[in-house]
């Protein structure tokens, strides 16, 4: 981004303040909504999911048609302020779906998405490996792909969770009594 490197380690923050603002907001949303009765929390998990997922996923596309790197720097702060709503979304819902077993369901629902994050670098690394280096147009469209490729997982991800995403405690969270004692499941 031609900083020099106390400027590069400021921008470098931004992100991370985005996404710290929008954990802020879409808890003080959420919050606010719910509480009043307005919205269920099935609802707000929802609204929330499509804030963290879809609305990151078309800054990201739109992201990729930018040759300069202002706009895409101000698209991906964007993206990374409404991956915050994540918070309010499917990191608590583990513990709307299952309260007694939500540190397993989050750990191997982290554990399968940090494959993503292995995978995804060296993806990408093949693509951009396919261009020619010195092809700028070809590498800027090498980028296209992976930024294309990783909104539309995204897209996939948020309608998952919009068409079966419940804040309902399940049925396999409870304990069975038998002969009169709790028997845990």
């Amino acid at each position: 981004i031609n900083a020099e490197y106390g400027e590069s380690g400021a921008v470098a923050a931004v992100p991370y303040i985005m996404i710290w603002i929008g954990y802020l907001a879409s808890g003080w949303i959420s919050d606010r909504l719910t509480s009043s009765g307005r919205v269920s929390f099935t609802a707000m998990r929802k609204i929330c999911a499509v804030c963290a997922m879809f609305v990151p996923a078309i800054l990201l596309f739109c992201s990729s048609l930018f040759e300069r790197n202002l706009p895409v720097l101000i698209l991906m702060n964007l993206a990374m302020f409404f991956q915050g709503f994540a918070n309010s979304s499917y990191y608590v819902n583990y513990m709307d779906m299952s309260p007694r077993f939500s540190g397993v369901l989050c750990g191997l629902g982290n554990g399968f998405c940090a494959v993503f994050g292995l995978v995804g670098p060296v993806a990408v690394g093949q693509l951009l490996d396919a261009a020619d280096p010195n092809d700028h147009v070809a590498v800027h469209k090498q980028w296209q792909l992976a930024f294309a490729s990783a909104a539309i997982l995204w897209v996939i991800g948020s309608l998952q969770f919009v068409v079966f995403g419940s804040a309902e405690v399940q049925p396999w969270d409870s304990v069975r009594e038998k002969g009169g004692e709790e028997e845990q499941i």
